[in-house]
């Protein structure tokens, strides 16, 4: 197939590497020279893994980059449109990049005398096609969404760190189709990619408007309840919130499903915001997706206290992990940021470490942090090292040297070997099973008591 994708950021690349490596004859579009002109010679590095590897499989040729919408368009039967759509100030998705793309796209489209379909993959708001994308495709293009102009909305779920297995080994695809020849055209294009027995589901654009928000902060509801179970395990002596967890997962499967930090990163916090505000607009109760918010800031409070009551005012904590999830730069909304920034205002001193995430961090930290060159390093400079992610490297680092160290593990990561060199290991979310006598003599009666009196 003859494709183009515009927009060649983290995914937008990564798709068109994808969709070049399945055998398509791809041409992406961007307004940044250099990126353009290092994808043209062979000499940009993704920071994505398996990119490199699809690009060497599509061999030269098959994925091009151009600054010209025009000379996308009149070379492909498909264009998909992956450009940021971020927040604005109430909550909402702004959508000026993608109409631009649209319309830029739309005038290629009028100077063609063949069928062209466009695909939306940023994330919109329900209704933004019917209302926004759709009405200023037809201007643009003098054309009606019907027979020789077509429509969907198809957007991703993706993991930064994992965005090819997300295009490949998809759960499934979504497909809003403003008719069914436009959803055949997308749904041909993802079967070229697909790697497993993928099912798509196909519906209305608004439809999978709304299927794209509501995944997200269901996700959202999925970590926030798990961290809640987290929390009590915590407080309760003999109890282990993976035993837990991992009974309840047999009915509610285990995605997603893991007490341990605040989730975080692009798009968690913002789709959960962007869905209330929506309801909001049209008169439904949002205190879901708002409560949702809510539980995930006072569980980052908490997992503070527990770390404030670990330390003294000038002692020093070591943080690794940075990025809002292992394997990526990516500090958007990042709880290990929150975290030093709070302990930073409580007096502690903050180094960190992170394989990744560093220099991106330091922007955002600006001065709140002193960083460490090695982990090693994090860990020999700190009283209480928090491994704020389960990092990949982590059985790679030689624990001995936090052996004056206490090391708090939100994610109960790290093995029995690299625990047995530290100082104190704590498995946050196991309640202190020695206290549990005392606890059930003395403090949980006197509660009980209250509570069935």
């Amino acid at each position: 197939m003859n494709i183009s994708v515009f927009g060649l950021g983290k995914i937008g690349h990564t798709l068109a590497t994808c969709l070049a490596a399945a055998g398509n004859r791809v041409i992406g579009v961007d307004p940044i020279p250099g990126l353009v002109n290092a994808i043209n010679a062979g000499t940009f590095e993704s920071t994505e893994p398996s990119v490199a590897e699809r690009n060497a499989k599509a061999g030269p040729g098959a994925f091009i980059a151009t600054l010209s919408a025009d000379e996308a368009i009149a070379s492909s039967d498909v264009s998909m449109v992956i450009v940021p759509t971020p927040s604005n100030t109430l909550g909402g998705f702004s959508l000026r990049y993608v109409l631009n793309a649209i319309r830029t796209m739309g005038e290629g489209i009028r100077k063609k005398d063949t069928r062209h379909t466009v695909s939306v993959v940023s994330t919109v708001l329900p209704g933004a096609s019917e209302r926004y994308i759709i009405p200023a495709l037809e201007a643009a293009s003098g054309r009606k969404v019907g027979n020789d102009l077509g429509y969907c909305y198809n957007p991703s779920f993706i993991a930064l760190g994992d965005v090819v297995k997300g295009f490949e080994h998809p759960d499934y695809v979504l497909i809003g189709e403003a008719d069914a020849a436009s959803g055949d055209a997308m749904a041909a294009v993802h079967q070229s990619m697909l790697q497993n027995d993928t099912p798509i589901a196909r519906m209305q654009p608004i439809e999978a408007e709304i299927a794209k928000i509501a995944s997200n902060t269901h996700e959202t509801m999925r970590v926030a309840f798990a961290n809640m179970l987290f929390g009590l395990c915590s407080e309760v002596p003999g109890a282990d919130v993976d035993r837990i967890t991992g009974a309840l997962a047999y009915r509610m499967g285990q995605r997603f499903f893991k007490g341990a930090v605040p989730y975080g990163g692009p798009c968690w916090p913002r789709d959960n915001r962007a869905l209330a505000v929506f309801m909001d607009a049209i008169g439904v109760p949002s205190n879901m997706p708002r409560t949702i918010d809510v539980c995930n800031d006072e569980h980052g409070r908490y997992i503070l206290r527990k770390v404030l009551e670990t330390t003294d005012r000038d002692e020093t904590v070591g943080l690794l992990g940075l990025a809002y999830k292992p394997g990526t730069n990516v500090v958007e909304r990042a709880f290990a940021l929150d975290l030093a920034r709070w302990l930073e205002a409580d007096g502690r001193r903050v180094v960190a470490w992170d394989p990744l995430a560093m220099n991106d961090a330091k922007i955002y930290l600006n001065g709140t942090a002193t960083y460490a060159a090695t982990p090693e390093g994090c860990l020999r400079a700190s009283k209480t090292v928090v491994i704020v992610n389960p990092l990949r490297e982590l059985e790679a680092i030689d624990w001995r040297a936090a052996s004056r160290a206490t090391v708090m593990d939100p994610w109960r990561c790290l093995s029995a070997a690299a625990a047995d060199k530290v100082g104190k290991y704590v498995a946050m979310g196991h309640g202190n099973g020695e206290a549990m006598r005392q606890w059930k003599a003395e403090d949980l009666g006197e509660k009980l008591r209250l509570l069935n009196s």
